[in-house]
């Protein structure tokens, strides 16, 4: 059985979440929406790639990332054409955030103009149909991604803390993947430190989950840190 998950990272700004994706498993692709994981580039070596005019870059085993600027719709659908067709050298495809992605499709469908409820319709459809089919990479075997991890602002509605998208998908987001983790900081009183954190089980009202029981098993409700690599060594020493 190929081990690999797949994660909505969602929380406020600033609370760590580009820097979390970027412990997803290299070689990794980090699709870029709003500008914020091209400043991973300071801990790992980085390359940057524009899927409309080629190939993904061959891994040398230098570099860790491959940084694509998703400024339209365009740019990302390549992207995702070129991975599910396995033809790539990525472990992880982290999006940062489909918050701001669900917004660049609103651009493709409508423009400057306010969609119209038949184009929100097929705005919510195009949405859903890529965030599973992105999720099935994760377990596609002809595939060598492991991890596909979808970063989200949190907004706040009906007492529930939930990814932030729009529509019917801020309901059925969360159900496609197998771990939605909070993030949050917490502060060390004596020293000042910011202490980056994530929450994988729901807690006053926030949507959270844990489906391969694996983290909470060995973290509990709550986790120090968030690293990705490290949870699926995890979930590989329980199922291998």
């Amino acid at each position: 059985m190929k081990v690999s998950l797949s994660a909505i990272l969602h929380g406020n700004p600033g609370e760590g979440k580009s820097w979390a994706g970027a412990t997803a498993p290299a070689p990794r692709l980090l699709l870029d929406a709003e500008g914020g994981s091209r400043f991973c580039k300071r801990n790992h070596p980085m390359v940057t790639w524009d899927p409309l005019t080629g190939p993904p870059p061959e891994w040398d085993g230098v570099w860790q990332s491959c940084f694509v600027s998703v400024q339209d719709w365009l740019t990302f659908d390549a992207a995702h054409q070129w991975l599910a067709s396995g033809k790539h050298p990525f472990k992880s495809v982290v999006i940062d955030s489909f918050t701001e992605l669900q917004k660049r499709l609103v651009d493709a469908v409508s423009g400057i103009n306010q969609p119209t409820m038949q184009q929100w319709g097929e705005i919510l459809r195009r949405m859903e149909d890529k965030a599973r089919a992105l999720r099935d990479l994760a377990v596609r075997e002809d595939n060598s991604l492991e991890a596909v991890i979808a970063i989200c602002l949190s907004h706040s509605k009906d007492d529930k803390i939930r990814p932030f998208v729009k529509g019917s998908l801020e309901l059925s987001l969360p159900g496609f993947f197998d771990i939605v983790c909070f993030h949050y900081t917490t502060q060390d009183e004596a020293t000042g430190t910011v202490n980056y954190q994530g929450l994988i089980t729901p807690l006053n009202g926030i949507v959270a989950k844990d489906r391969t029981n694996v983290l909470v098993s060995h973290y509990g409700p709550a986790l120090p840190s968030v690293n990705i690599s490290e949870w699926i060594e995890l979930i590989r020493a329980e199922y291998a």
